[in-house]
This record gives C-alpha cells, sequence and structure tokens, in this order.
C-alpha cells in the first residue's frame, strides 16, 4: 500500500484496540506517532521500541515521539540493534514490514512492503520475537532523575540529573539480583570554560549580564557525585545470607537512577533490614529520609544490645526523638527505663499511661557512702578529717551504713538525719546537729528525712513490670544526689538482667553528667562516681545480659570517650561548637564529611542517622 494509505490503515486497526498496542520501529517522528496515537481508547496500553545505538538515532527519532508515548502512559523501549519494523494490536493482528513511522518510510517514496497477519501461528512466532527483544532492550523508566555519565569505581559515579535534586536524595536503580541503592552526596552546576571569558572587558555590569546571558543559553545543566550505599538482592542463594550484596562492579554509562519513594516495596523491605542485611527483629518507626516520604525504622532489639547515643544542641529535637522511638517500638520483650531529668517524658509520651510506671522523685541529699558526706561537711566548713578515735569511729559507722548498692544501704531503715544522729558519737553530735540544720535551711527539712521514702521509690520502678518506667528527677536539683540514685538504678537493672535474663534498655538523658569524661565536669568520678562505673559496664558488658544503653547529651565532647566508643548506633542532631564535633567525628566515615560539615546548619528535626540498628547512614527528618 502506499504510504498514505499505510498511516490511513494504522490509524483505523489502532482505533480497534481494545487491550494493548505494540510499536517497533527503529526511527520514528513524532507528529506521526501523535497523528496514530490521537483516537485510540485511554484504557490501552501501549509499549513503544525503538533503535538507540548511536548519537545519529535521535536525529532522525525527535523529542515529540517521548511526549507522544507519555501522553497516552505508554512505555518506552530502547535497543542499540533495533532493526525490525512491525506493530501488533491485542496480540491477535499484526502488521509486518520495512517502513519505519518517518516521512521517508510512510510518505516520500521510498519502496516499502508492509503485511497485515491474523493468523494465530504466525501472530505466535512474531510475540516470542517481541518478547526476546523487550527482554534484551531497556525501559526509559518515567521516574528516572539522572543518567550516569561515568564511574570512578563500583561505589562512586558521576551523574547527569534532569531534574532539581536536593543533595543527600536517595536514588534507586535495578540490577539482574535486585537493586542498588544510591546517595547524591554533590551537586555542581556546569562552568564555563575559562577561555570563553579571554579579552573580555573588566567592567563588573557587563561581565555579570554577559555570564548571565551565556546561562540563560547553554541551560544549567547540573552535574552529580552518586555513592552506592548497598545492594540489596531480592533473591538469596543461601537462606542464612544477608539480604545485601557487595557491589562490585561500576555503574555503566547511560544507567537510570530513579528517584525512591516511600511506596517502593523493595525500598520498605530495604528500610526494615538493619545494617548486617537481616530484618529488623523489632522495628520502631522515628521519621522519614529527608526530603521523602520513605519511612525510617531502627531496630531496637540492636540498640538494646549495642547502644545509642542521641547527640544534638538543646531544642534540636532528641527528646522528641526518643519520645518516637519509645511510642512506635515493638516492646514485646524489652522494658524501658527512662533517666528523665527535666520531666518531658511522662505527659508527653502518646501511648496508654497503663503502660508506664511513673516515679517521680521529689528533692533530696543522697550520698550512698561516706565520702561523699565527708565532701559535704567540707563545703559546711566542718573538717572531720578521721584523725581523732571519735572522728575515725563516726566514719567507721557511716561506712558501715552507707554502701553503694540498693540491697545494702541503709535508707530502707532509717534516714540521713537519723544516720548521722546514730553515728556521731557524744564530742561530736553538736557539730552533726549543726550541720543537719544547715541543710534543712539549705535544701528544706524533707532533704534529709525523705531518703526511705525515695529508695521505696526507686524499688518499686525496678519492680514494676510495665513496658516503660520513667523515674523523673526534675526536682532533684543537687547533682550528687541525682547521679548517686541514677547510679544505684542502673547497678539494679543491670543485675536484674543479669539474673533473669530479661531485655531492658536504660535511656540516660544529660549522659554527659553521669557518665563524664575525665576533667570535663567538677563531678566527682573513678570509684566515687557510680553512675558512670554503671554506665561503662553496661557499655561494656551489657550485650551478654541483654541491658542496653540510650545515651543522650548535647556535650558530646564532655561524655566519656569510651562510653561514646561503644555507642554502636548514632542520632548526631545539629552541634555547632568545635570541640563537640571533634567529639563526633568518629562517626563519620570516608566519604561522609561532607555530613559533618552540614551538622552546624542542621534545621530542628533534622539527624544524621547511622550506625549497625538502621541499613544506612542517612539524613532523617521528625515531626516535633
Amino acid at each position: 500500500m502506499a504510504g498514505g494509505e499505510l498511516i490511513e490503515e494504522l490509524k483505523n486497526a489502532l482505533r480497534s484496540a481494545q487491550e494493548s498496542i505494540k510499536i517497533v520501529s527503529a526511527w520514528i517522528k513524532g507528529d506521526i506517532l501523535e497523528s496514530l496515537l490521537q483516537d485510540i481508547r485511554e484504557d490501552v496500553k501501549v509499549e513503544v521500541f525503538l533503535r538507540a545505538g548511536e548519537r545519529k538515532d535521535m536525529d532522525i527519532t525527535d523529542f515529540r515521539v517521548f511526549k507522544a508515548v507519555r501522553s497516552v502512559k505508554g512505555k518506552i523501549y530502547l535497543n542499540p540493534r533495533l532493526h525490525a519494523k512491525f506493530l501488533i494490536i491485542d496480540d491477535s493482528r499484526a502488521f509486518v514490514g520495512s517502513a519505519n513511522l518517518t516521512y521517508a518510510g510512510t510518505q516520500q517514496g521510498n519502496f516499502e512492503a508492509v503485511v497485515e497477519i491474523t493468523d494465530p501461528i504466525k501472530l505466535k512466532e512474531l510475540l516470542l520475537l517481541y518478547q526476546a527483544l523487550k527482554d534484551e532492550s531497556e525501559e526509559i523508566q518515567q521516574d528516572t532523575v539522572a543518567l550516569v555519565l561515568s564511574s570512578e569505581n563500583s561505589l562512586s559515579s558521576h551523574v547527569l540529573l534532569l531534574e532539581d535534586l536536593p543533595e543527600q536524595c536517595f536514588l534507586k536503580t535495578p540490577t539482574e539480583r535486585g537493586i542498588l541503592l544510591c546517595k547524591l552526596i554533590a551537586v555542581k552546576t556546569q562552568g564555563l570554560e575559562e577561555s570563553i571569558l579571554w579579552g573580555k572587558t573588566a567592567d563588573k555590569d557587563w561581565l555579570i549580564a554577559f555570564l548571565k546571558a551565556c546561562a540563560n543559553e547553554t541551560g544549567n545543566l547540573k552535574i552529580g557525585e552518586v555513592r552506592i550505599m548497598c545492594e540489596y538482592r531480592k533473591v538469596k542463594e543461601e537462606e542464612k545470607e544477608s539480604y545485601f550484596g557487595v557491589p562490585l562492579k561500576p555503574l555503566k554509562v547511560g544507567t537510570q537512577l530513579l528517584r525512591v519513594k516511600g511506596d517502593d516495596q523493595d525500598m520498605q523491605k530495604i528500610m526494615s533490614m538493619n545494617l548486617s542485611g537481616y530484618p529488623m527483629e523489632k522495628k520502631a518507626f522515628v521519621g522519614k529520609i529527608l526530603n521523602t516520604d520513605v519511612d525510617v525504622y531502627v531496630d531496637i532489639t540492636k540498640v538494646s544490645s549495642m547502644h545509642m547515643a542521641v547527640i544534638g544542641t538543646t531544642g534540636a529535637g532528641k527528646t522528641t526523638f526518643i519520645r518516637r522511638l519509645i511510642e512506635h517500638a515493638q516492646s514485646e520483650g524489652i522494658q524501658f527505663f527512662v533517666i528523665d531529668v527535666f520531666g518531658e517524658y511522662y505527659e508527653k509520651l502518646k501511648v496508654n499511661k497503663e503502660r508506664i510506671e511513673y516515679v517521680k522523685i521529689p528533692y533530696t541529699l543522697f550520698p550512698i557512702q561516706a565520702e561523699d558526706l565527708k565532701d559535704i561537711l567540707r563545703a559546711y566548713g566542718i573538717g572531720i578529717e578521721e584523725r581523732t578515735t571519735e572522728e575515725k569511729a563516726f566514719f567507721t559507722n557511716l561506712r558501715k551504713y552507707l554502701k553503694p548498692d540498693l540491697e545494702l544501704i541503709c535508707y530502707k531503715e532509717m534516714n540521713l538525719e537519723e544516720l548521722l544522729i546514730s553515728s556521731a558519737p557524744t564530742s561530736l553530735k553538736s557539730h552533726v546537729k549543726d550541720f543537719l540544720n544547715a541543710l534543712m535551711r539549705d535544701f528544706g527539712p524533707a532533704s534529709v528525712k525523705n531518703q526511705k521514702d525515695v529508695y521505696f521509690m526507686l524499688l518499686e520502678g525496678l519492680r514494676s513490670n510495665k513496658d516503660i518506667v520513667v523515674f523523673d528527677f526534675k526536682d532533684v536539683l543537687n547533682l550528687d544526689a541525682r547521679t548517686n540514685m541514677v547510679g544505684l538504678l542502673m547497678k539494679e537493672v543491670f543485675i536484674l538482667s543479669r539474673l533473669d535474663g530479661k531485655k531492658r534498655l536504660v535511656i540516660l538523658e544529660e549522659a554527659h553528667n553521669f557518665a563524664p569524661e575525665r576533667g570535663a565536669l567538677d563531678v566527682p568520678f573513678g570509684r566515687e562516681n557510680l553512675s558512670y562505673l554503671m554506665a561503662k559496664r553496661i557499655a561494656l558488658e551489657g550485650r551478654k545480659f541483654g541491658v542496653g544503653l540510650i545515651a543522650i547529651t548535647q556535650r558530646p565532647a564532655n561524655i566519656s570517650k569510651y562510653i561514646l566508643s561503644q555507642l554502636n548506633t548514632q542520632a548526631v542532631f545539629r552541634l555547632i561548637t568545635k570541640n563537640d564535633l571533634d567529639a563526633v567525628s568518629v562517626f563519620f566515615g570516608e566519604g561522609q564529611m561532607e555530613l559533618l560539615r552540614l551538622l552546624p546548619s542542621l534545621r530542628p528535626g533534622t539527624l544524621f542517622l547511622s550506625g549497625i540498628a538502621v541499613p544506612f547512614s542517612m539524613l532523617v527528618s521528625i515531626e516535633l
């Protein structure tokens, strides 16, 4: 049939399509394809195959072709070896011949041959050929936002950005085994060659106008650098294998990269993995990957055994992050013990209050060793230095009743006032009474009388079977008393887990006050600081007994570096000072220094999340 007749015949045939249209042509002209597709049914599935083997192919096939296919929600496939020309309608009727859908092939006098096929046997053979072509071709994904230009190695590539993408966003590309997940770590606009400015005038206004004109003329091409984060394998060779493989091959030039979305099933599975590539046993939702709708989870089981650091300036979102973690945790089998310094948990936790054991500690003085009292006496100008027999007897009695152990300390039987009066020899009783009067004037009578009540409050919280136990220390302004009680609590939690094997997780607010770096703060250290010793012991041995630690601090420079090094998952919010930035730099591996430099500019509710309880390092946003 003649060219004009061919187009009309094809248009009439396409109008009859009820289910599918398959178009295979090495080259196509846009206005011809627009004409063919303009009257088809809306629900017909369209697939178009084109040749893309060399640059001149795209000189023939113009951009209107791609717009025409997308206008009917069709799919586009590329094949560098394509030379076949055929069209299949509803898998029951086909046109096969030598004509491309170009002017030369349909209108301008080339001698072409096109025949119609309806024979089922021949159609079956053609469909098999079509499927073989499809298997060898690459689909142009509608969600493609970047193309690989070059690869430095198997982990790093440069890409051409097809959309305006922010740094730190995530992209993916399919592989034979699954998908590769990439992160856009840097973006730059294509610069002008220096030679373009040679001999130009130095007038500032003219140069501004000149450069603007050049930018408008050449367009704003953006080049990005992507880093492979992980390879997700949908099918594992062995049941016990990790779902994460090791990417060993660089991305090919032209590889399409797609934006990740929250409803992507592959992405949902990846985000439910920990760093080892195994599904999270107990997970907690905490937020979204920055600038996406992709949910982020933390593996609570990994946190409870390998600990976590939550770091950032005041107001950055640390406490909100922990509340979200508790609220969304699949906490069956894990009990949370919250050391709440500012009273920010009980009222704000969005869980059934029947799940919470709330212990509000009143203001008190709570020495747990004779040396604690010696320091307080010295602060009030009472120098009892154990030089005389009476002084030695006094401290011998104190050491008998004061022990850094909740089971052995005397407070279940007597308060601090009773302890001091009963322990003081006759020659020292007047000094002790004066001392007690001074304490009561400064801190109130209850501060030396309520130790027995406080003791049983601590015990009640420790014995609770509820999922969440909140110890509210907001009213305990005395740092030494707070530090001593927290040390006793952590010691008992450790002992309980060692005895019964149940999993427990200690959430330690203001951790730098309880486990300070040597010389960082003016608080007892080493033997005298039980909270430091227990934080260190939990960090070192907790995994064996199922007790974990979440240390929260706004001053990472002031927390024990040893303990910080044992916190294997990190949530780092905004930090400003150089000392604090230096302290957390150990959490940022090679290729992540750009994230470390971003920390001072992070907005409240934005954090860097990394470590063994998440699949990979990422920027996360949480709802404040």
